[in-house]
């Protein structure tokens, strides 16, 4: 197995986390050179065909602790969608497993159960009229010692904007211990710990950081409690849920991967899958439910080649050229969130945006890419979606360009060969990088890409007027809207707003 540990240092709250972040990948077949269909022929087996087990839900109760509030609600302001938002403690009982991870590829096993666990979930609830059937359930990211949802960063004003019900579950230790001590009146009894021990053979059960072994059913118990929705007083009472779908990024999208090969195919909970940047172990091919795999180029750094690819059935890998880990929007909100809540805190303990804990690191500033990850993930999900609901076929796979040794090809440019090429990087206000021109060794920068913003007159030179520059966008985005990598609303908008760049 072929693995990386990415490390860096910060505190929260006054005490010192050891951040890191470990992706495991396996030896697999080299990757596709150029985008292309994949075989509809992969057989479903057992995964698909075998009666699905029970799910043991956890118990919501909604949470009222006088004198509090909730840790990393939305930055985005909710109302002005016609959303709600509420906090909730999960409480219930959870299995161990053997061989839950990303680095397998079978059915996990049960050692035992009855361990008890206390978390909570952030459930952002739309009205009735608004909502599309949709519940999408976000797995946190704890890379930097606290709970962040990264892919709502990244897309929530794509889900707000379509309607969708988002939940934000902490299902790791790294988060809950993290909220204890950020609150510890309002979050000092949760608790998800267990032995790690595995008793036959005595090895490690959790194989992935050592102390999440109740995170595959703390993430099924609150997703099932969710999506049954039926007792009075439900976070989703009054929506109808047709379809549920499991996302997550980095960190949380590695334990996914695992969840996915692993733990979807006893309970089958979850309608479909998304991973931001990235699955990182191959997809099974006898999994009925659909998953595409987001993969920002800015992460290539962190990968031993070759690649897992997502080629089965169900299955796809959008690889996004001139992506970095984090876009420049995602950071906005992200360092919005910490500046309101405090929770990450420097050496010093000194309250920290996310964009302090970056740009120490970085040797080009600003860091961050304006490639729009989010457009991409708000369109894989509705075509996860559209795959569950009218059985609609999954947009093919769009891949990197690569030579014998897996490294991406290159124009004379610099620019990536293949994967996808949005507007924001074919028809640039900037210039781009998906790498911090920094030792790679130097966490987190060189996965955050560096920029250098045009001026008017280099805009100006470059499009002559605001016109020109629109139809360039245009011209770009509009096949992609057509092939299914984004969605219409988004090109709309991405038109509009060249319409109105300073140009000329």
């Amino acid at each position: 197995m072929n693995s990386f540990m990415k490390k860096g240092k910060a505190r929260h709250i006054g005490v010192a986390v050891a951040l890191s972040l470990a992706l495991s990948t396996t030896a697999l077949p080299a990757l596709a050179a150029t985008s292309g269909s994949v075989s509809p022929t992969s057989t479903l087996s057992t995964a698909a065909t075998t009666k699905a087990a029970a799910v043991a839900k956890a118990t919501l109760t909604k949470v009222n602790v006088a004198g509090t509030v909730p840790f990393g609600t939305s930055a985005i302001n909710l109302s002005k969608y016609g959303y709600t938002e509420s906090e909730y403690f999960a409480t219930g009982k959870a299995k161990r497993y053997r061989g839950a991870g990303s680095s397998f590829s079978e059915t996990a096993t049960v050692i035992d159960g009855n361990h008890t666990y206390k978390t909570r979930v952030l459930v952002r609830k739309p009205s009735a009229k608004k909502f599309n059937g949709t519940l999408i359930v976000e797995w946190t990211n704890v890379t930097i010692g606290v709970d962040a949802d990264f892919v709502f960063a990244e897309a929530g004003q794509q889900f707000l904007r379509q309607g969708y019900a988002y939940a934000v579950v902490s299902a790791q230790s790294g988060g809950i211990e993290a909220l204890k001590q950020w609150s510890p009146k309002r979050y000092g009894k949760l608790s998800d710990t267990v032995s790690d021990t595995d008793p036959v053979g005595g090895g490690s059960v959790d194989t992935m950081s050592h102390k999440d072994a109740l995170s595959w059913d703390i993430f099924s118990g609150v997703a099932a409690a969710l999506k049954a929705n039926t007792a009075k007083g439900s976070p989703l009472a009054g929506l109808k849920i047709k379809t549920m779908i499991a996302t997550g990024q980095s960190q949380s999208a590695s334990r996914l991967t695992g969840y996915y090969n692993t733990i979807q195919p006893k309970y089958r909970l979850f309608d479909g899958f998304v991973f931001w940047d990235r699955a990182t172990n191959a997809l099974r091919a006898d999994v009925a439910a659909p998953g595409i795999s987001l993969n920002s180029e800015g992460l290539e750094l962190y990968y031993s080649r070759p690649f897992p690819n997502a080629n089965g059935a169900n299955t796809r890998t959008w690889d996004i050229a001139g992506a970095t880990h984090g876009s420049k929007f995602a950071a906005a909100y992200v360092d919005s969130m910490f500046q309101r809540d405090g929770g990450l805190r420097g050496p010093s303990g000194t309250p920290m945006t996310f964009t302090d804990w970056i740009v120490p690191s970085c040797q080009a500033t600003p860091a961050f890419s304006t490639v729009p990850n989010g457009q991409v993930i708000a369109a894989a999900t509705s075509a996860v979606v559209n795959k569950v609901r009218k059985g609609t076929a999954l947009p093919a796979n769009i891949l990197f360009q690569r030579d014998g040794s897996g490294e991406i090809l290159r124009d004379g440019n610099g620019q990536a060969l293949g994967g996808l090429h949005l507007s924001a990087l074919d028809a640039p206000t900037a210039t781009l990088n998906a790498f911090n021109p920094a030792s790679p060794l130097a966490f987190p920068c060189n996965v955050s890409g560096s920029r250098v913003d045009f001026t008017k007159a280099q805009l100006t030179a470059r499009y002559g007027t605001a016109g020109n520059y629109a139809q360039q966008v245009s011209d770009i985005d509009r096949p992609l809207q057509n092939q299914g990598y984004l969605l219409k609303a988004d090109v709309d908008a991405n038109i509009a707003n060249a319409l109105k760049a300073a140009i000329g």
